[in-house]
């Protein structure tokens, strides 16, 4: 006799349809292709200097994506259910995003720091093709290059660093500020499961 499939079986085959691994996969090629036409076009008609920014604006939001993303995997919902009965600003927003944890996660810290990081390394390398155009010498160029490209990671891999344990230390803090941040621009009237 077969047995009538419980809610919790219906849930076990929801998650199993679920294309979240597909939408993050078009997502990326998405942003990556967007940052990456924006910054060729931005680095091919300015100086090394505005590429220079470029770097650090890519590293930048590499960093803080990646603490946003460890931040919600840290946070309970306690304390923004407490909050959300308090009708704090964000505090929905923020449960919102907790109770997604996952694909907040992966988006953030995957897609959008990883997309980033690559990007900050394009962005090296056509510093190196500026720095290097008048070069002879191809030991020099690598050299330059390896120093470059070392340089941006460094920076990247010791800012995530840091933002990790900012992060967990601080996550109620972090993801209450992003909720405020999406409050903007969500509707007033947000509903979410308790």
């Amino acid at each position: 006799m077969d047995e009538i499939p419980n809610k919790k079986d219906k849930k076990v085959k929801k998650q199993s349809t679920n294309f979240w691994p597909l939408k993050i996969f078009v997502m990326a090629i998405a942003l990556s292709l967007g940052f990456s036409v924006l910054s060729e076009f931005v680095m091919g008609v300015t100086g090394i200097v505005v590429a220079i920014l470029v770097i650090i604006l890519f590293v930048s939001i590499a960093i803080f994506t990646d603490m946003i993303g460890v931040a919600v995997t840290a946070c309970s919902k306690e304390p923004f259910i407490a909050m959300c009965s308090k009708k704090v600003k964000g505090a929905k927003e923020g449960l919102m995003l907790i109770r997604n944890a996952d694909k907040v996660a992966s988006l953030c810290a995957d897609v959008l720091g990883d997309v980033c990081g690559i990007l900050s390394g394009a962005a090296g390398a056509s510093i190196v093709a500026r720095i290097t155009k008048d070069f002879t010498n191809a030991n020099l160029t690598i050299l330059v290059a390896s120093l470059v490209t070392a340089f941006i990671a460094g920076i990247t891999i010791a800012g995530k660093a840091l933002g990790k344990k900012t992060a967990i230390n601080k996550c109620n803090t972090i993801i209450l500020n992003v909720g405020k941040f999406l409050s903007v621009f969500t509707k007033k009237g947000l509903k979410t499961k308790k």
